[in-house]
């Protein structure tokens, strides 16, 4: 055999040796891959054993991670944990008694911790005392804290933050001309529309001013809004209500047209709250046909208790000659019959009358 032929023959085997111990080579390197990994499973599957914790709390850590932008104001004063969920607008609540902040004081650490405000809105602080937190919002409260450890000269210089653990919710309470009065709670300011929806809106009664009476504000000097719900008022709209606010709808006033009227009785001055005596007689269906239309009479109650007596010709009003009085609650507007058409429509109806009985009598 030649030197040639064991070259192609060592050649030969050299490649089916190869071709054989690819697969096996991929097969080893593929189970090798399969065992680092299942051992990087069981690693981590023993660190949380040993942290204990359940896929529950696993699930519910990511949907907090989710739902929680990034840097938002609610994640970085809220800690996790908390007993009561606040709104995404927490940096603008005002803490209230039962609200439990947690505090931090970086040149102190032993100041640091939760504190709970009591029934006057303080909490209190190892040797500082009482501090006043009610009404105030979590950047207030880091700046009262901060004068308080400064003014009693604990420290020279006091980085003070607070935090919010527990909100306690306060009530707005509605009354008035409204479908569902009552007390509702909220966690922080809401618009006056959406607290109206709140109490099922208001009803077919309710009139053009909402009364708002303000926490801690004087009860002799409320609030007073003039709504109405036809038209998007920017006052309306733009009217915020908080927490411990009282919100009075008050009835429509009441008008009463009286006389030569077809359908006398009192009339709401409903949605804006303004009527005049055009609007008023067509709600009591027109005049009857013996008013006295050219001498209307609109009597009207006087801050002092007296009464004002202003004569209107409503002819002129009808021919466009003149403009309709703009009537007031309690305002009564009187149609005054006419003599002679009476007579002629009474006298009318006398003569028909006798006409029946004699006819009657004939037979």
């Amino acid at each position: 055999m030649t030197a040639a032929t064991m070259e192609r023959i060592m050649r030969v085997r050299a490649t089916m040796f190869s071709e054989t111990i690819k697969p096996v080579s991929a097969h080893r390197i593929w189970m090798r891959h399969l065992a680092c990994s299942s051992l990087a499973c069981l690693g981590v599957l023993a660190q949380l054993h040993g942290q204990t914790v359940t896929g529950v709390q696993l699930q519910q850590l990511q949907t907090q991670v989710s739902n929680s932008p990034q840097g938002s104001p609610a994640a970085a004063a809220i800690r996790p944990g908390s007993a009561t969920v606040a709104p995404v607008d927490v940096a603008n609540l005002k803490l209230m008694p039962g609200s439990m902040v947690d505090l931090h004081v970086f040149e102190e650490p032993d100041l640091n911790g939760s504190y709970r405000l009591d029934k006057h809105g303080n909490i209190s602080l190892p040797v500082a005392g009482a501090v006043q937190l009610e009404s105030m919002t979590l950047r207030e409260a880091e700046d009262a804290i901060q004068a308080k450890l400064l003014s009693t000269q604990i420290l020279k210089v006091a980085s003070v933050e607070v935090n919010l653990d527990e909100y306690s919710s306060q009530n707005i309470i509605v009354t008035g001309e409204v479908a569902a009065p009552g007390s509702f709670p909220v966690m922080g300011p809401r618009k006056l529309t959406d607290v109206l929806a709140l109490a099922g809106g208001v009803t077919v009664f309710s009139g053009g001013e909402i009364v708002i009476q303000r926490f801690g504000a004087p009860a002799d000097a409320p609030e007073v809004i003039h709504y109405n719900r036809n038209a998007n008022d920017a006052v309306t709209l733009g009217t915020v209500i908080n927490p411990g606010d009282s919100v009075l709808v008050k009835r429509a006033g009441v008008v009463y047209v009286l006389g030569a009227v077809n359908r006398p009785g009192g009339y709401l001055l409903q949605e804006s709250g303004e009527l005049n005596v055009d609007q008023a007689l067509a709600m009591a269906s027109g005049t009857a046909i013996e008013a006295k239309v050219q001498d209307l009479r609109v009597f009207r109650k006087q801050t002092d208790g007296n009464l004002v007596e202003i004569h209107i010709n409503y002819r002129k009003i009808n021919s466009g000659k003149e403009t309709p009085l703009r009537l007031k609650a309690e305002d009564v507007v009187y149609v005054p019959p006419s003599s002679l058409k009476s007579v002629l429509i009474h006298g009318s109806q006398v003569v028909a009358s006798a006409a029946s009985a004699t006819i009657y009598s004939l037979y």
